[in-house]
């Protein structure tokens, strides 16, 4: 049986780690390479990393912080923000990442993602699903523009993701992002009906019954952000939680 894994998600802007509330008021989280080692420590599965600065500045993700990350984590990276192209998800690969998250420059052009999954593998490729629940339908989100973009319908486009080989998807209810309501199992659902792919959810974990009720769900991985920053709890008392819940997990 696979297991399933635990995932800090980390936001990386000015250098330092931030955390916010549906995409907006950041508030400082931390230092990255300290922070990464206190997961590693702790048997975090993987490390998530997004550049939350490199789009909106019209770059490429931070080297420099992706090579620092990479030393401090001895477990599995993965690295979004600004990978508008090959080259940039190369850059991310060869200084240590080991998957690479597409998110908006996948919507402005699909063919990034089989471009990404022929050189590097399928494995190597998450696209992040960003979805809003705030308005009378689910619809994908546009963090540029901070309102819903239905230029195409959120599970048309997993349909999609999947087809040009995405190797796993991380799928986000944006308005639940550090309101610590639950996850959005509906959301979910949902997508598992429609693609086959590895599912990492993200965005609304409070408590403890939530991730069990996230994994009982379907989900395969869950992204955790603020429950693990803004609370008492920390990695081996989540995965210790969820094996005693029966769940697949390494601890």
């Amino acid at each position: 049986m696979l297991q399933n894994r635990i995932i800090p998600s980390l936001l990386l802007s000015g250098g330092r780690l931030v955390k916010g509330t549906a995409f907006a008021n950041h508030r400082d989280a931390g230092n990255p390479p300290t922070t990464l080692r206190a997961y590693a420590a702790q048997k975090a599965d993987e490390a998530l990393l997004i550049d939350i600065d490199a789009t909106r500045e019209g770059r490429g993700p931070d080297i420099a912080a992706v090579r620092l990350a990479a030393r401090e984590c001895s477990m599995p990276l993965t690295i979004g923000g600004g990978i508008t192209s090959v080259e940039r998800a190369k850059a991310c690969l060869d200084n240590g990442a080991d998957k690479i998250c597409l998110n908006a420059a996948a919507r402005n052009r699909p063919a990034l993602i089989s471009d990404c999954a022929q050189v590097f593998g399928s494995q190597a490729v998450v696209v992040a699903v960003d979805v809003t629940t705030s308005g009378p339908a689910p619809a994908l989100y546009d963090y540029r523009a901070g309102t819903a973009d239905l230029s195409v319908d959120w599970l048309d486009w997993i349909e999609q993701v999947e087809r040009l080989g995405a190797g796993e998807i991380r799928l986000m209810d944006v308005s639940r992002e550090g309101r610590r309501p639950g996850y959005n199992t509906d959301l979910l659902t949902q997508a598992r009906g429609r693609t086959r792919l590895p599912v990492i959810l993200e965005g609304g974990a409070g408590k403890l019954d939530d991730l069990d009720a996230a994994m009982a769900g379907g989900a395969d991985a869950l992204a955790l952000g603020t429950m693990l920053v803004f609370s008492d709890n920390n990695i081996i008392q989540v995965k210790r939680f969820l094996k005693n819940a029966g769940h697949p997990i390494r601890l």
